[in-house]
């Protein structure tokens, strides 16, 4: 570990009202709370880029995970200007099977309508290829429903949990910029459900991420992500860089510094190690199934693959060490031209 300060020991500041400052320049960096309303229509200076530009570079997402010790299950709606996509999965923990895979493409709009806020009043849907998606934010919880061919249904809440919301404003390298927004440790009430089989929700913790951005052509990012009830990881390697790194405990925020996500890429369900340059994050990640899709349009292309598991390792903390055992979540590489 470097002779600087302790890692997570940093206070974040509260979060501007929008990740454009009043100058048109970029607010970078990372704070607490939600930008009332993430739209870059206001960059200015060398930040500006014309209507063309900005159509072919904007790309807005919002994705919300549960993980717990019977199900992990994500969805997700993704706008990348041209051309809209959508995802649903339920793992069951038990049978290590993935009991439900669902992804579809369509048309911004028509079928896809990508909040460009996190705050109440956020909704975010999917309607099309015979499957609804809905995330929305009430007073002090989040809707999160679903319903896909083959008998699938996902109708949960996520009440408002003990967490603050991270908010992250990142450069972007042959971009502009990408504001992003986690919010973990959420508690889950629900079901979920897959032809005959049911699942209740009930101690499952979720997650919501939003992020919009104009965004290089090419993409590239490792991601490593988990909640349970009082302790929550987002750690990123390429893409926002380190201004997303975090973890969550005790009521706050903690920063992380930057961070090297490693796996065997020859290998299906290999032991993954997430190791932060500050000695902040050490965890040894064993999937117990994953998730792959590869996609290419010819003018986009998309490489996924989404293992889904149990982290185990440490954590310091300005307070002490965290061991960390079975705590679920995932990882993810990603690469995409778009």
């Amino acid at each position: 570990m470097s002779a600087e300060a302790k890692p997570h020991d940093v206070d974040l500041p509260p979060a501007p009202p929008s990740p454009v400052d009043a100058a048109g320049r970029p607010t970078f960096g990372a704070f607490v709370g939600e930008c009332r309303d993430v739209s870059w229509a206001r960059l200015d200076g060398p930040f500006a880029r014309g209507p063309l530009w900005r159509l072919l570079h904007a790309k807005r997402w919002h994705y919300a995970s549960i993980a717990g010790p019977r199900l992990v299950a994500a969805l997700a709606v993704v706008d990348v200007g041209y051309a809209a996509n959508a995802f649903l999965y339920l793992f069951d923990r038990e049978s290590r099977t993935l009991v439900a895979d669902h992804s579809f493409l369509g048309l911004p709009w028509l079928m896809a309508r990508v909040s460009d806020r996190a705050v109440e009043g956020a909704r975010t849907s999917w309607s099309g290829g015979g499957a609804r998606i809905l995330l929305e934010r009430g007073s002090d919880f989040w809707r999160v429903w679903a319903h896909a061919p083959g008998g699938v249904e996902l109708d949960a809440t996520f009440d408002d949990g003990p967490m603050p919301t991270l908010c992250a404003v990142a450069q972007i390298e042959r971009g502009v910029a990408n504001c992003t927004h986690k919010v973990v440790c959420l508690p889950v009430r629900g079901s979920a459900r897959s032809g005959v089989r049911r699942w209740d929700l009930d101690g499952h913790t979720g997650a919501i991420d939003h992020t919009y951005g104009l965004l290089a052509r090419d993409t590239t990012w490792r991601w490593a992500s988990a909640a349970r009830a009082d302790l929550g990881l987002n750690i990123s390697q390429g893409f926002n860089g380190t201004v997303e790194n975090a973890v969550w405990y005790d009521g706050r925020v903690h920063p992380v510094g930057p961070a090297e996500i490693v796996y065997d890429a020859s290998t299906r369900l290999g032991t993954w190690r997430v190791r932060s340059h500050d000695g902040a994050v050490d965890l040894t990640f064993r999937p117990e199934g994953e998730r792959r899709q590869e996609k290419d349009l010819v003018i986009a292309k998309s490489s996924y693959r989404q293992p889904i598991g149990t982290f185990a390792g440490t954590i310091r903390l300005p307070d002490g060490t965290l061991d960390v055992v079975d705590l679920p979540g995932v990882t993810e590489d990603h690469t995409a031209r778009w």
